[in-house]
């Protein structure tokens, strides 16, 4: 990954959206996507998904003509920067599902170890 070398410990960022959620009249997603290549974020990824259920048990999916379509955007980088992104975006993600994971990041299949 860009700016993380092969085998390094990152940190990935899981925001759970939805295609309804909005921030300055543009999608919360597209926005937060715009906001992590601004920090120079090592990697980003939005995915839609097929339909997804919540907390409140109800059934989120994609519609021909609606926009319940839940959504996660996937940010991967070290501790520290991930850590100033949601210091940074806190007012964006104030209704937002968050999850962080630590993670080992490499390019293609991890090596063995030579011995």
């Amino acid at each position: 990954m860009p700016g993380l070398p092969p085998g390094t410990p990152a940190q990935r960022l899981t925001i759970m959206l939805h295609a309804t959620e909005h921030a300055h009249h543009h999608s919360l997603a597209v926005e937060l996507l715009a906001r992590a290549k601004r920090a120079h974020l090592a990697g980003a990824t939005l995915l839609e998904a097929v339909e997804g259920r919540g907390r409140s048990g109800m059934l989120h999916r994609q519609h021909l003509f609606g926009e319940d379509t839940p959504l996660s955007l996937l940010i991967v980088d070290d501790k520290d920067k991930i850590a100033a992104f949601l210091d940074q975006n806190h007012d964006a993600l104030a209704h937002t599902v968050i999850i962080l994971d630590d993670v080992t990041a490499f390019r293609g299949p991890p090596r063995p170890p030579c011995s």
